[in-house]
């Protein structure tokens, strides 16, 4: 399937298992970065930094979390000037808890979605969530979407790699254990997760950001909620 072109809506019912993303579809990150900036500007630059460097690791697979870790703080050492080591404290001790309190002070989670996880979980039906951001679980939770919701947790500390590589998605389906092509990734992103489920085989469907422009069609979240519990058939 091209990843550029959605799953037809009206095929959910065939699928057996989700893959979510995180930032950008189970909510909305509009004034994200600004937030984190405003909150410590002295660390404006360490914040671009490492956006820029997360980009341009697109789609990289070190096979091991500490690969990667070591490529993506030995290029924001050369980037910054700083030590690689004093980044990593930076980036784990206090960049990723700030992030983690800002969602808890300013964002929720797109309407219906912990009702949605609950469904799902209810119904027996395997879904994961995948983010390229680490501390997946702390950041769903600083969301108000807990671990007791049922989903299977995933980021780069899992794998060593970075969307849109396959592998991080060909391990989701053999942990699900299930093949690739009955599983659905839903995403906001063409060009990781999109790109990231086409390359593993699976199908993709957009969710509408405000982001979003010159991309694939994509559905409100609220229309996919509605959507997969209509289509989407339990035993029992």
């Amino acid at each position: 399937m091209d990843p550029f072109l959605n799953f037809p809506v009206s095929r959910l019912g065939e699928i057996r298992a989700l893959i979510f993303d995180l930032d950008g579809t189970l909510y909305d990150p509009r004034g994200f970065a600004r937030r984190l900036v405003l909150a410590r500007p002295g660390e404006g630059f360490l914040m671009l930094a490492e956006r820029r460097i997360r980009k341009g690791l697109a789609g990289a697979d070190y096979d091991s979390a500490g690969a990667y870790y070591g490529e993506f703080f030995s290029r924001m050492s050369h980037a910054t000037g700083r030590s690689a080591e004093r980044l990593r404290s930076w980036y784990f001790d206090r960049y990723i808890p700030l992030m983690c309190g800002i969602l808890k002070k300013h964002y929720r989670p797109r309407p219906g979605t912990a009702e949605l996880f609950e469904w799902l979980t209810a119904g027996g039906f395997p879904f994961a969530v995948y983010s390229d951001y680490p501390r997946t679980a702390e950041r769903l939770s600083s969301l108000g979407l807990g671990p007791a919701l049922g989903a299977r947790l995933y980021g780069p500390e899992d794998f060593g790699a970075q969307k849109p590589a396959a592998r991080p998605f060909l391990s989701i389906a053999r942990d699900l254990g299930l093949p690739p092509d009955c599983i659905l990734v839903a995403g906001d992103r063409d060009d990781t997760d999109g790109a990231g489920a086409a390359a593993a085989g699976m199908a993709y469907i957009g969710i509408t950001n405000h982001t979003k422009r010159g991309r694939s069609p994509s559905v409100s979240w609220e229309t996919f909620n509605a959507l997969l519990r209509e289509q989407l058939k339990f035993p029992g």
